[in-house]
């Protein structure tokens, strides 16, 4: 009886063992939570609210599961406190609240390029997650979370891999630049194929298509 449960238990190291090496290591990601800092550069809202600062372009999210609403302040100069997301696919601030300050207008960005009509392969995520507050932030375990964060008006994307197989986060909307939020809701955390205009803005690579050029893989 001595032997066999040694015997267990040493087989018992071994399964746990090979199952932690089996594992895939979480991205690469982080979410900066309550450590904010001040940021000042303009507010965009196409495709959904974007600050863009130094060159660099930051989705916004407010706090919790809740879309930013740019307001009074889109298109305008302005400095607030924000909170960093980041992973190497993109960057997210969540905005302090009550802490945006307009400082004067801004001028329009350059206009976004058409890199025509595409069929991408990916899944769909909301932003704020997958950019870092959680992790895993995407997959089936993240399925039921993506949802509520999209229907709460957080930015829906696609995450598809290009043609030399690098990750590509590529936000969504309607053809008509509409939001694609609750639109997309079944689709939350699932592989699909999407196909639509693909453009490349100021902001970040964008694909305008509708729901019904939406496919499970």
């Amino acid at each position: 009886m001595r032997r066999v449960s040694i015997t267990l238990l040493m087989l018992a190291a071994a399964v746990a063992a090979v199952l932690v090496v089996a594992q895939h290591p979480f991205a690469p990601s982080a979410f900066e939570f309550q450590q904010y800092r001040q940021y000042s550069g303009v507010l965009e809202t196409w495709p959904y609210p974007v600050f863009i600062e130094n060159g660099r372009s930051y989705l916004l999210a407010a706090a919790g599961k809740h879309g930013f609403d740019a307001g009074e302040f889109a298109g305008r100069r302005v400095s607030f406190h924000g909170a960093l997301i980041h992973r190497p696919e993109g960057y997210m601030l969540e905005v302090l609240t009550g802490s945006m300050k307009s400082r004067g207008t801004a001028p329009p960005l350059a206009a976004p390029v058409s890199l025509g009509e595409v069929t991408l392969t990916g899944e769909v995520v909301d932003t704020k997650c997958f950019l870092g507050v959680m992790n895993p932030g995407s997959g089936k375990v993240h399925r039921a979370c993506a949802a509520r964060c999209i229907s709460g008006g957080l930015p829906p994307a696609l995450l598809a891999r290009d043609a030399t197989g690098e990750t590509r986060l590529v936000v969504l909307t309607g053809r008509d630049n509409r939001k694609l939020n609750r639109e997309l809701l079944p689709f939350a955390g699932e592989h699909v194929t999407a196909r639509g205009e693909l453009l490349r803005a100021a902001t970040g690579l964008v694909l305008k298509s509708e729901p019904r050029d939406f496919h499970r893989e």
